[in-house]
């Protein structure tokens, strides 16, 4: 699988929740994230897979997996982002990215190439999610997906995937047994218990493992 690397100078389209534009201590939270992976990483695993999701939306699952990649970057990581979210992508908004081919063309075979956008200022590399498509769980239980997996855990520290909610479709758990963990997002004062129980229990089902909880 040849690459196609790009280089952007992101414009995040919401900067209050992005970044060098959040709060002191929203930006602790992201960085006692960063630093609680190391202890739930096994030592021997030499890019850990990650993906990001949360119950239902609205729980800011993108937003973290945009800031996790960021302060992972800042810590002097190798971070390849990739937008799975392929029925409500948020990635290439987010940081204004242009409309553009990407994992959903990948996965169905209308393209060989995967774009990689490169951000000089951030240093993190990513993949979009393309069009948005209602078979994104099929597309994800392929074996490219595997491939693709496979191939980048050679040349970065850190995977950040980007998952829908898990209570919503089946994506999320169909990656259960293609990364090394999960975080599961918690938004304050938005988030439901029961729904939260719910999507632990859908992971636990899956033998997915939680790597944490992100409560912002």
């Amino acid at each position: 699988m040849a690459r196609n690397n790009k280089k952007s100078m992101f414009m995040p389209n919401d900067p209050k929740t992005l970044h060098k534009n959040l709060e002191f201590t929203a930006t602790e939270q992201y960085k006692i994230l960063r630093a609680n992976l190391s202890f739930t990483i096994p030592e021997n695993v030499k890019c850990p897979i990650i993906g990001v999701t949360s119950s239902i939306r609205g729980e800011g699952k993108s937003t973290t997996a945009v800031n996790l990649s960021y302060v992972l970057a800042e810590n002097g990581k190798k971070v390849l982002l990739i937008d799975a979210d392929m029925r409500r992508p948020k990635i290439s908004k987010y940081l204004g990215i242009d409309q553009q081919e990407g994992l959903s063309e990948y996965l169905a075979g209308i393209t060989e190439f995967i774009p990689v956008v490169h951000s000089e200022e951030s240093g993190i590399d990513v993949i979009v999610s393309g069009n948005a498509s209602s078979s994104a769980a099929e597309l994800l239980a392929t074996s490219k997906i595997e491939l693709l997996l496979s191939e980048y855990s050679d040349s970065y520290d850190y995977i950040i995937v980007d998952t829908p909610p898990v209570n919503i479709v089946t994506d999320a758990t169909v990656l259960a047994n293609k990364v090394d963990g999960y975080i599961l997002n918690i938004r304050a004062g938005f988030s439901d218990v029961n729904e939260i129980k719910q999507t632990v229990r859908a992971l636990e089902q899956v033998d997915a493992k939680i790597l944490g909880r992100g409560r912002f």
